[in-house]
């Protein structure tokens, strides 16, 4: 007896997978389709889109030098930041802290905390050059 033989049993292969008919979309997308609705809107629009907040967070930032480090947070403080940054809230996790803190700094702080919070922050950055 042949060694092929013994695999395959004298059994024609059957087909593991049926085929159905084959699907066509009932319309299909082009592109010059959504070019002429884009061009439909007023220039006006086009001209005076919102800003993201994402700009504003890079003017106010006031750092000299861009070093990077790491801070330590839990996988749902990760998630919650990079849910963010995918809703298009910012560019990054580093300025979307940003954002935050200044956000939390200006909203929550009163002005002794605030001047301590500058003393100590320029402290720290004088340490860090």
């Amino acid at each position: 007896m042949e060694m092929s033989n013994l695999l395959n049993n004298g059994k024609p292969k059957k087909k593991l997978l049926e085929r159905g008919p084959k699907i066509v979309p009932a319309q299909e997308f082009k592109l010059e389709t959504e070019e002429e609705a884009n061009d439909e809107s007023s220039p006006q629009e086009q001209r005076f889109e919102a800003k993201p907040v994402v700009e504003e967070a890079k003017q106010t930032r006031k750092r000299e030098s861009a070093q990077i480090t790491s801070v330590r947070v839990t996988k749902t403080t990760r998630n919650k930041l990079n849910a963010l940054i995918q809703l298009g809230k910012a560019d990054n996790v580093d300025v979307m802290i940003d954002i935050l803190l200044d956000e939390y700094i200006e909203n929550n702080l009163v002005k002794g905390e605030k001047k301590t919070f500058n003393l100590i922050l320029d402290i720290l950055q004088k340490r860090d050059r």
